[in-house]
């Protein structure tokens, strides 16, 4: 999954929904930084949000699998390299688009190890994201927030999931993505 996701999900308390199908969860090192790190100033800080994410990525430490990305281990070689530079404002590592390429890398990789009868699960709100996932022939089926959380609540029952969207929807001021029309999308090789 990208950020937006794990963010969305946490900011109304229902990370807990990603281990109801019953399969493994892995989540990219690069999107945990993401959706970890200060966003800086001037931007949304939801400092309450990313704490209750940290919190679960601990609690869940043995239900999940960081996925070690070369653009996560990228990543944190240059903000070290920064660091030792004194953390000059023109040498800022950028952020753009690290964790939808960790992400792409990891599905990429996951293909290979699928068994007969088994697919990836990727949840995914990027829009560039979900259009370099499309390209990836595999097992794969992809499906924003606001699909994951319909098919928490007509699949499994999640309490409070028929009424998530609207909470996050409150909680994000409407800034989240209502996602794509054609979702969940089936990809098979």
């Amino acid at each position: 999954m990208d950020s937006t996701p794990l963010s969305l999900l946490g900011c109304i308390g229902a990370l807990d929904w990603l281990f109801l199908p019953g399969c493994p969860v892995m989540i990219t090192d690069m999107v945990v930084a993401e959706v970890l790190r200060d966003p800086g100033d001037e931007k949304d800080q939801r400092r309450a949000a990313r704490a209750s994410i940290r919190d679960w990525l601990d609690r869940n430490d043995s239900r999940l699998t960081i996925l070690t990305t070369e653009e996560g281990s990228r990543y944190r070689r240059d903000m070290e390299l920064w660091d030792l530079a004194g953390r000059p404002e023109r040498l800022k590592p950028s952020w753009s688009d690290r964790g939808e390429r960790s992400l792409l890398s990891a599905v990429q990789d996951l293909r290979q190890a699928l068994s007969q009868g088994e697919e990836i699960v990727v949840i995914v709100d990027d829009r560039n994201a979900r259009d370099a996932v499309r390209a990836v022939r595999a097992d794969l089926t992809m499906m924003g927030t606001r699909t994951f959380i319909r098919w928490m609540d007509e699949d499994f029952g999640a309490p409070g999931a028929d009424t998530a969207w609207v909470a996050i929807r409150i909680a994000t001021a409407s800034k989240a993505d209502e996602g794509e029309t054609d979702d969940p999308v089936f990809i098979r090789p």
